[in-house]
């Protein structure tokens, strides 16, 4: 059942999962403007709660062309904090041993806390709009990616809206010292509509 959208608030949770919970693609993005977007797919499946003692999302994130590779899996954590939702990520100890089991229930059903790592500087904090949710990674530059050599700071945001069918995200690698952009979309976000829920499957405890 879909969310009251006029009960949503700062720290609602439910209604936030829900809308995230599913499979989003940005072809309509790609196909229109192919040099700056490649065409994407992302999958968040619900976990068991007793995992984390907590609402939480399995995500990978691959190419369209690939999707049984994904190149981005991490665990998104669903908690209250000060007063908003916050999002703290994990990630498998081992991306191999859990790669596609946000297409396979089964196999994440097999996932346990000791199969999991904190990434400490990557969650994202949450707020609600009125309309829709923007999350943007936590502050302190603390979340480090290495690229080509070089390592940069992940600044990193989101923003998911009309009642989950909108998922729009941009990632930016910046210089430490000069804050710089080093990689990641010149074009804006990638616009993701969402073309499967996976909403009937949460687990909120």
């Amino acid at each position: 059942m879909q969310p009251n959208l006029a009960m949503t608030s700062a720290i609602d949770i439910p209604t936030l999962i829900h809308w995230m919970a599913g499979e989003f693609s940005n072809q309509a993005q790609a196909f229109e403007n192919p040099p700056f977007f490649a065409h994407i797919r992302v999958c968040m499946r619900p976990m068991a709660f007793s995992v984390l003692g907590a609402p939480a999302l399995f995500l990978e994130q691959a190419y369209d062309f690939a999707q049984d590779q994904p190149y981005r899996i991490r665990i998104l954590k669903f908690v209250i904090e000060d007063g908003k939702i916050a999002v703290p990520h994990l990630r498998p100890k081992d991306d191999k041993q859990f790669r596609g089991a946000a297409r396979d229930p089964e196999l994440l059903k097999t996932l346990t806390m000791e199969d999991l790592d904190p990434m400490c500087g990557c969650g994202m904090d949450v707020t609600w709009t009125g309309t829709s949710f923007k999350g943007r990674v936590e502050p302190g530059k603390q979340c480090l990616v290495d690229r080509n050599g070089q390592t940069t700071y992940l600044d990193n945001e989101f923003e998911v809206s009309e009642g989950g069918n909108i998922l729009d995200s941009w990632d930016i690698g910046r210089d430490l010292e000069t804050e710089e952009r080093v990689w990641g979309s010149i074009a804006g976000p990638f616009h993701f509509t969402k073309v499967q829920s996976f909403a009937m499957e949460l687990d909120l405890g």
